[in-house]
């Protein structure tokens, strides 16, 4: 069905506006989302923009399947801290030393593997979730609960010893812990 409302809207070339509650279906066939919450607009822009780049709490939480992990954490001069885990972020943070924050990670921005840029983010599995191409990795880091998406490749024995994922530091968002806004940087 959201194929042929796609396909539609692009033969047709024209504007349409489409209230739906669901973010998948807007996901799938808007080019500009407006998210709303309780009557007020959180933002605006293309879907791929609102997702990777979410200007609040509310958004970062309402756009994705699963939603993105939010962590409280407190910023250091090369990134946060997680219940005493360092995790590096891109950009300077000189000025923010210190600052409580929501850190934000997509399930799908992981991997399991080291690699150059990344840190890893210890966690302790509770459930694999097999979805065929594809599995949710269910988890905890302190009293967090956490939920990572990541390709079975066909099994999923390797993945039940899973004790960490590797956090790519351009990945990872952060938000005022008191407003919930996104910090730039």
């Amino acid at each position: 069905m959201r194929a042929e409302i796609r396909r539609l809207h692009n033969r047709l070339g024209v504007t349409s506006i489409y209230v739906t509650h669901d973010q998948v279906e807007a996901m799938t066939l808007a080019d500009r989302i407006v998210v709303m919450n309780e009557g007020r607009i959180e933002q605006v822009g293309t879907p791929m923009e609102l997702f990777m780049n979410p200007a609040n709490i509310f958004v970062a939480g309402f756009l994705g399947s699963p939603p993105m992990n939010q962590m409280k954490g407190v910023v250091t001069e090369t990134g946060v801290e997680i219940d005493g885990v360092a995790i590096a972020v891109d950009g300077n943070l000189t000025a923010q030393v210190g600052r409580k924050v929501i850190v934000g990670i997509r399930p799908e921005h992981v991997s399991l593997s080291a690699e150059p840029g990344t840190t890893a983010l210890p966690i302790a599995l509770d459930l694999v979730e097999p979805l065929g191409s594809e599995a949710l990795l269910h988890a905890q880091n302190g009293n967090h609960q956490l939920v990572f998406k990541t390709e079975t490749h066909g099994s999923i024995e390797h993945l039940s010893g899973v004790k960490d994922v590797h956090v790519h530091a351009s990945m990872v968002k952060l938000f005022d812990a008191d407003s919930g806004e996104a910090i730039a940087l």
